[in-house]
């Protein structure tokens, strides 16, 4: 049966997946397409603080068919619906071949994960490559074979490749070994020391650029602070709002008391499904619960240093949530029962994932209407200033050099005379001006390029608004 299942998740993952590119992917994919591998490799993740593995397999991917937005996409695509699979297998591993359809049906339909299937970025390689490794780990644990030690010293060493947080996982492979020496067979366990020593050594080459990124990261971070707050958080909020994510995705309200309410019956009967969950538990389902926990509350720790925590870069324990769901639904045993508490749960998956295919507002940011907008109404006279240091790679990619654009502020923490300057060298000659705000709380919350302009005798005669872009401001002299 899982063959419909792989069919399902593939389907879901292909609906609307030529919507706008956002910042970040529009990043990736102007420096996959721009640099060579060996600045990929060494240059380009000194300011993008991750590993250079997903880099590469984008530039690969770009130059054999292209980089239309399903091109960028098509990758995450392929691994999400492999990551589907490997999660059927570790659920059949652990309990049965009933539990690991169920789990890959509900990983399948996951809101989350489709939403992150679609995405030209790393995370969906990460969490592919940390759930092939905690499928070796386990098989390991259950027989040992040689095979299997080689499956799993090459898939966790790419895993160390291609994000930061899995990296976590080790310290909890090594947890749930010392907590369970006394279950397992002697030389399997002794045997994890050599396969952890040979990781260590294949990610060596990558550990000694790592102080560099830590470095330019943590620079940045004390120069922005709001910034740092955007890519990561230390608040208990948003350690609990992590798994609110994992069960509905990217919806959400404005209300917190509405969206706590729309959350507390799903909230609810997933707790329940848990707790159902744990009267099959043995020493290595256990391991599950070590999956499933320990990665976001060490994420959590480490952000009080390095602002790392985020809902999206724990994708990677995806696998043990839908697996823990999953045994709780077949534990019931009952047929009538487990069908309607999977149904249950699969219409709270496909109602979360039709409601963000329906509404714009939980899509990505809108930079392929706002980017036309422009482009429709400019000539030769006209520039498009971003309230930053650089113009936006996602304009850039829809622009295609049609309206010349640039970045208005010289720093992170921009001074009123340097903004100054800048505009006046930049519109001489021009005289219509489009201001995007993206950013601009973060960038510039003074707005000192937008009374700049004002200063210099440009009206703003129009603003517009797009989805996730914000306002897009027209001056004309």
């Amino acid at each position: 049966m899982i063959a419909p299942v792989l069919l399902i998740g593939l389907i879901l993952r292909l609906v609307s997946l030529d919507q706008s590119l956002w910042l970040d992917e529009g990043i990736n994919a102007t420096f996959a397409r721009s640099l060579s591998y060996s600045k990929l490799i060494f240059s380009y993740p000194l300011g993008d603080f991750h590993p250079p593995l997903y880099h590469v397999i984008l530039k690969s991917f770009i130059s054999l068919f292209g980089s239309s937005e399903i091109s960028l996409r098509i990758p995450s695509v392929i691994l999400g619906v492999m990551t589907v699979f490997i999660t059927y297998l570790i659920g059949k591993k652990l309990y049965d071949k009933k539990t690991g359809v169920i789990a890959a049906l509900l990983i399948a339909t996951g809101p989350l994960h489709i939403y992150y299937s679609q995405e030209a970025r790393m995370y969906m390689l990460a969490a592919f490559l940390a759930s092939l490794s905690v499928y070796f780990f386990v098989s390991l644990l259950i027989k040992d074979r040689l095979l299997l030690w080689v499956g799993f010293i090459l898939s966790t060493a790419l895993m160390l490749y291609s994000d930061y947080l899995p990296y976590i996982l080790l310290p909890v492979y090594v947890l749930f070994l010392i907590v369970s020496r006394k279950k397992f067979a002697k030389n399997t366990l002794k045997s994890f020391i050599p396969a952890f020593l040979l990781i260590l050594l294949l990610i060596v080459p990558w550990l000694l650029m790592l102080p560099q990124q830590l470095k330019v990261g943590l620079s940045a971070s004390a120069a922005s602070p709001a910034w740092s707050g955007v890519v990561g958080s230390s608040s208990i909020k948003d350690l609990g709002l992590a798994f609110v994510k994992f069960a509905i995705g990217r919806i959400s309200n404005d209300n917190n008391l509405s969206y706590a309410l729309l959350f507390l019956p799903i909230g609810l009967y997933f707790s329940f499904l848990f707790l159902i969950s744990t009267l099959r538990l043995t020493r290595i389902r256990s391991f599950l619960w070590f999956y499933l926990l320990l990665p976001p509350v060490v994420a959590f720790l480490i952000s009080f240093f390095v602002p790392v925590f985020s809902y999206f870069r724990m994708l990677f324990i995806l696998p043990a949530f839908y697996i823990l769901l999953a045994a709780g639904i077949n534990n019931i045993n009952w047929s009538l029962p487990t069908r309607t508490f999977l149904s249950l749960a699969l219409i709270i998956n496909l109602t979360s994932t039709f409601i963000y295919f329906a509404n714009p507002k939980f899509q990505r940011e809108d930079w392929k209407n706002a980017t036309k907008y422009v482009t429709a109404n400019s000539d030769s006279k006209t520039l498009v200033l971003f309230e930053s240091n650089f113009s936006m790679p996602p304009f850039d990619y829809y622009n295609n050099g049609a309206v010349e654009a640039r970045g208005a502020l010289e720093s992170f923490d921009p001074t009123q005379g340097n903004v100054v300057q800048n505009i006046t060298s930049y519109t001489q000659n021009k005289n219509k001006v489009f201001l995007f705000q993206y950013l601009s709380p973060i960038t510039d919350p003074q707005g000192f390029a937008f009374q700049s302009l004002i200063d210099l005798h440009f009206i703003n005669t129009k603003t517009d608004n797009f989805q996730g872009v914000g306002f897009v401001y027209e001056f004309v002299k």
